[in-house]
């Protein structure tokens, strides 16, 4: 067994070149090691997918405002012709309610015919009064002017 690590102890030893510190240098002209493709994928993909993300939730954000606001709008359109409708319709009751204490205030043209005709016998009866007044007056004035004289 002793045999076998100097075996590798001497390996190892043989492949450590010993260099002066004066001949080494502080860069290297060898390519670097290449990032394993595997990792360098997975992290574009990764990064791509995020920036992608974030770009298409400000974008979902943004059409989300729009929409809202736009349907905030129509909603208050809608509030306020509900309210315009209501007034209309507050009108329409209270001309209504007018207009049925009006047919129950006038007159229907049966009445109004009646009332006519009631009318015409008052003034006649008023007529035929002032002649008899007048004939009566006339008898009056007859007897007192031969009296007079």
């Amino acid at each position: 067994m002793n045999t076998l690590l100097r075996q590798t102890t001497r390996i190892g030893s043989a492949s450590k070149v010993c260099r002066p510190l004066s001949l080494s240098r502080g860069y290297s002209t060898e390519a670097p090691k290449a990032v394993g493709a595997v990792r360098g994928g997975l992290l574009g993909f990764l990064l791509g997918v995020t920036i992608s993300g974030g770009v298409g939730y400000y974008y979902l954000l943004e059409e989300y405002n729009t929409a809202s606001a736009t349907l905030l709008s129509s909603v208050q359109d809608l509030q306020a012709s509900t309210e315009k409708v209501r007034d209309y319709a507050r009108r329409i009751e209270s001309i209504d309610r007018d207009l049925s204490k009006l047919k129950e205030t006038t007159a229907t043209t049966q009445q109004l015919q009646d009332l006519r005709v009631e009318l015409k016998k008052l003034y006649d009866a008023l007529n035929i009064e002032h002649l008899e007044l007048k004939t009566h007056v006339w008898g009056l004035e007859q007897d007192i002017t031969p009296k007079a004289k």
